[in-house]
């Protein structure tokens, strides 16, 4: 995509229908070359259900996730290794002129908060699932992972996705299942989110934006 085409959308975007969605094919398009040979997804409008709880994780639906193509959509009552190891990573999308969280908010959760905002838990628990997540509002573009998923962190995660769905399950979804609690207690500090700022404008720096775009290692 060029940048004249990237603009001419944005500026159509704030005049026509200023809604996150409208930005998703725009994103889409830009990881394209980073992602050929992988699958991406739009489920943001699944439902927690035997297939749609392997999209969920933790915490939400991402609005595009990132697959292996011989990723599967199947009936799960329970989410394997092997299932899990089909998300490589995900897209998150926020409308124009969102503010996003950094770095420093994301660890200051992890590090310190007993609770989180349903905004917070959504993207931390969206990196913590999809390992790798872009997240932008259209101008500013984020790249956060996870450093040395080690085997007992995915252990770890596997079976707090797996108690979410035995809970909800049982409660018929009349509460919620609080994973941060559950993720808190497993908690340390060698677990750690690193971030990648792409870029603050991507108007201001295109070449440079598309280059570091290309340059993530979705596999």
């Amino acid at each position: 995509m060029t940048k004249e085409k990237y603009q001419k959308e944005i500026k159509l975007i704030q005049a026509q229908n200023n809604t996150e969605i409208e930005l998703y094919p725009l994103a889409t398009e830009i990881i394209q070359t980073a992602t050929e040979g992988l699958s991406k997804r739009y489920v943001f409008g699944r439902k927690k259900s035997k297939k749609g709880n392997v999209y969920y994780g933790l915490s939400s639906f991402p609005d595009i996730a990132i697959l292996d193509k011989d990723f599967k959509d199947t009936d799960r009552d329970e989410i394997k290794e092997d299932d899990w190891n089909g998300l490589i990573g995900s897209l998150e999308i926020k409308a124009l002129g969102n503010k996003l969280f950094n770095i420093d908010e994301i660890r200051e959760c992890l590090l310190n908060k007993k609770k989180v905002t349903q905004d917070e838990g959504q993207l931390i628990g969206e990196i913590l699932w999809y390992k790798k997540v872009l997240y932008t509002n259209g101008i500013e573009w984020e790249y956060f992972y996870v450093d040395k998923y080690s085997k007992e962190l995915k252990e770890s995660i596997l079976k707090i996705v797996n108690n979410r769905i035995a809970f909800e399950k049982a409660e018929a979804e009349k509460q919620r299942y609080d994973w941060w609690s559950e993720f808190k207690k497993i908690y340390d500090k060698n677990i750690i989110v690193c971030n990648d700022c792409i870029t603050k404008n991507c108007m201001n720096d295109w070449d440079d934006f598309i280059d570091k775009i290309n340059k993530i290692n979705w596999k």
